[in-house]
């Protein structure tokens, strides 16, 4: 029994080594009043935040203009090669069969109405987060960052910040391709026309 489980770690540790984003959750489920999405970690795309590096331009599959983002299909390369401020991450794809997404680090809250973001900063920023945005229009709203501006830290403490007092809602914002819709409600097959930011 006890050699299983030193079995089962060990794999589980070859496992991580070969997996050069394991800082980021293999699936996310963000829950609204509205409904449930989950996003699920795309084995064979990354995404590169920033300009693309030459030996990485074959194999760019779209890009966003705001924030400049490459999506690229592939491996993700050995990093050692690449300069060291160069950002990659996971994409994620939105389940069932939904378009792929590219967390940014921001993520959007929302409290109760009555409840300004600004009562709870001290709660906020012991999650690890600081608040990059405040929406005038909606002063219980507001877009967060992580404290050291890491985009697997921010993915990683959105459990922490649903134990805030009154917060209704945290989503990460996923960009995502806007991919046209034929008039049955489908997706189209034609190519996407657009970006929408989540």
């Amino acid at each position: 029994m006890v050699l299983g489980l030193a079995s089962h770690s060990f794999v589980e540790w070859l496992m991580a080594l070969k997996d050069p984003f394991s800082d980021f959750p293999l699936r996310m489920r963000i829950e609204t009043q509205a409904l449930s999405r989950v996003y699920v970690r795309e084995s064979d795309c990354f995404a590169v935040h920033g300009p693309v590096p030459p030996a990485l331009t074959a194999l760019v599959l779209y890009s966003f203009d705001d924030p400049v983002i490459n999506v690229c299909r592939g491996e993700v390369p050995a990093l050692s090669g690449f300069p060291s401020e160069l950002i990659l991450t996971p994409v994620y794809r939105l389940e069932p069969n939904g378009p792929q997404g590219v967390p940014s680090g921001n993520v959007f809250i929302r409290l109760r109405s009555q409840v300004p973001v600004e009562d709870r900063q001290p709660d906020i920023e012991a999650c690890g987060f600081c608040i990059r945005e405040s929406l005038s229009y909606a002063p219980h709203a507001a877009w967060i960052r992580s404290q050291d501006g890491n985009i697997a830290t921010a993915l990683n403490g959105i459990a922490k910040l649903h134990d805030v007092h009154d917060m209704e809602l945290v989503e990460p914002q996923m960009l995502m391709i806007r991919v046209p819709r034929s008039s049955d409600g489908s997706p189209s097959n034609t190519s996407p026309d657009g970006v929408s930011s989540e």
